[in-house]
């Protein structure tokens, strides 16, 4: 497998909706291209950061019962938060978005947190990690194959970002207010998926 089949992987499992998707797609909406683009360098350096400790080998405690209850709760309390926190925007917010080049936020910390604080994340890097160094001798070029998947997100995700910032000023106000509640909700849900999963889990 070459460098390009890896990084089209990388940008098709990126363009499957989940919570990255949906904020990204928020943050971009109501704050513009670096909102979304600096979640996205977040997620990447979560994903960096569990592929290194799958690499060393430490991933292994991420399996135990406790670990994985802990990072539901987790996850569930950063996606819940962030959809109660969509439904704070306002017009002002994105109208002074507009006269900006860039918004100081809290975008790097929040894509980070959604990276390694989610099982789902988490088991897909497991299984590819697991499949790659299965189907290659060198564990090095089987880890630099799943560097360049993670690296077709940031792809993915920087050009979705930019095509939202050039055709959000079209989109007036109040429906940027709509889609970030609808966007809320859909956060919320997934928070609540992982309440879910950790009460099965217990």
């Amino acid at each position: 497998m070459g460098v390009f089949e890896s990084l089209v992987i990388g940008i098709s499992i990126a363009a499957i909706p989940g919570p990255i998707f949906f904020e990204l797609l928020r943050r971009t909406l109501a704050k513009g291209f670096w909102s979304g683009a600096l979640l996205s360098v977040g997620e990447f350096l979560g994903n960096l950061t569990l592929l290194l400790l799958i690499f060393f080998g430490i991933s292994n405690f991420l399996v135990f019962k406790v670990s994985k209850a802990i990072l539901y709760l987790a996850g569930a309390s950063i996606l819940i938060w962030l959809g109660v926190d969509a439904f704070r925007l306002n017009k002002h917010e994105i109208e002074e978005s507009y006269r900006k080049k860039i918004t100081k936020n809290n975008s790097i910390a929040v894509g980070f947190g959604i990276a390694v604080s989610s099982p789902i994340v988490i088991a897909l890097w497991i299984s590819l990690s697991g499949s790659y160094l299965a189907q290659f001798n060198s564990p090095y070029f089987a880890f630099l194959n799943i560097f360049l998947i993670a690296f077709g997100f940031i792809i993915f995700f920087f050009t979705l970002a930019a095509i939202i910032h050039y055709t959000r000023h079209k989109i007036p106000p109040e429906y940027i207010i709509l889609l970030s509640k609808i966007f809320g909700i859909v956060l919320i849900f997934y928070g609540a998926y992982f309440i879910l999963k950790f009460c099965n889990l217990m």
